[in-house]
């Protein structure tokens, strides 16, 4: 049985307006930060963009200094066409850090600490970073060794060396994400015959578990608050659309929660509490609304009343004030003139 919709939120735009589409909408560990990227189709650029939510102060632009790195010299002369500034990852409160991927016109993708320039620079590619809950490391993918492999790099050591996760030569390693206590990273296996999801239980010896063995794609895995289950999309029952999953994290069968959705970057956003699951049903003629699926009951599923339109990637984050907030990428709201770019809502979560 599908509810009724629960009141209406009191969505309200968190972002200014841009002649690009806002996306990616991320919530620092303690939500006093708020971070959102703006895609300009036309000059083939992104731009990056953090908050102090709540402040009447205007968001700051990231991105490398002129004196971070070599790859950062020719981007005057470009005015910025084809530089990407994305994949932002929120270090624990107590650092009040940093780290995102940036690329200029080389599109030789580099990862960057706020304010510190590179981090880890080697050869080849590095990017969709993840700070571990506890702070001390970051585990991202880079392609240094000739293809994409996961690399673990613990930080606040002098001198460490990232320590390669996965050697699968016939695979390429990605959207690696922590469980809660920062022991265990989940992230998906990229073959020609499909992609699938490993966890490693101990990155101290990394021995990849497969936990899905199905064709086709698996995909954006993230953990729920209690470590215990994986979410995930899959399109294993038909081809031409994703649906949401869970599992046990320690492995056993996937559990299908809700069919045709739309992909969220950084994997099913978790309610705080763990009880369900944030997506974007892909429903054109309800303009994608956003949905909450209990995990235990899915078919007690409720539209969120964002009272938003074109919805997209959403991110929730429970705040000091023990409230859970939503961030939400959409078109517009209800009744709005104009909808011409995606901007950035937010709201309690009720």
């Amino acid at each position: 049985m599908l509810l009724a919709a629960a009141a209406a939120l009191a969505m309200e735009p968190a972002s200014p307006d841009y002649h690009g589409h806002c996306q990616t909408p991320r919530w620092s560990p303690d939500g006093r930060w708020l971070s959102w990227e703006v895609n300009y189709l036309e000059k083939q650029a992104v731009e990056l963009y953090v908050s102090a939510f709540g402040s009447t102060s205007p968001p700051r632009k990231v991105g490398p200094t002129a004196t971070s790195s070599s790859l950062t010299a020719g981007f005057a002369v470009s005015g910025g066409l084809r530089m990407v500034v994305h994949e932002i990852t929120f270090s624990p409160p107590s650092l009040n850090r940093f780290v995102y991927s940036s690329s200029g016109g080389s599109e030789d993708y580099d990862l960057y600490l706020d304010g510190a320039g590179t981090v880890a620079t080697g050869p080849g590619a590095d990017g969709n970073a993840a700070w571990s809950p506890d702070g001390k490391s970051l585990v991202f993918t880079s392609s240094r060794t000739g293809q994409g492999d996961l690399y673990l790099l613990s930080l606040g050591v002098a001198g460490a060396q990232p320590l390669r996760l996965s050697g699968d030569p016939l695979a390429s390693e990605l959207y690696a994400a922590w469980s809660p206590d920062s022991a265990r990273v989940v992230f998906v296996g990229h073959t020609k015959k499909g992609d699938n999801l490993y966890v490693i239980d101990d990155l101290a010896f990394p021995a990849p578990r497969p936990v899905t063995t199905w064709a086709g794609v698996q995909t954006r895995p993230s953990f729920s608050p209690d470590g215990t289950t994986l979410a995930f999309y899959a399109n294993h029952e038909a081809d031409e659309r994703f649906d949401l999953y869970i599992m046990p994290a320690a492995g056993g069968a996937p559990t299908r929660l809700m069919d045709d959705v739309m992909l969220n970057p950084r994997g099913p956003a978790w309610a705080p509490d763990g009880r369900s699951v944030l997506v974007v049903k892909h429903d054109d003629d309800a303009f994608n609304p956003v949905w909450r699926v209990p995990v235990a009951e899915p078919a007690r599923a409720r539209v969120v009343a964002t009272g938003t339109v074109g919805n997209a990637d959403l991110d929730v984050v429970r705040r000091a004030d023990g409230k859970a907030w939503i961030a939400v990428a959409a078109q517009g709201r209800l009744g709005d003139a104009v909808r011409d770019f995606r901007r950035i809502y937010t709201a309690v979560l009720e």
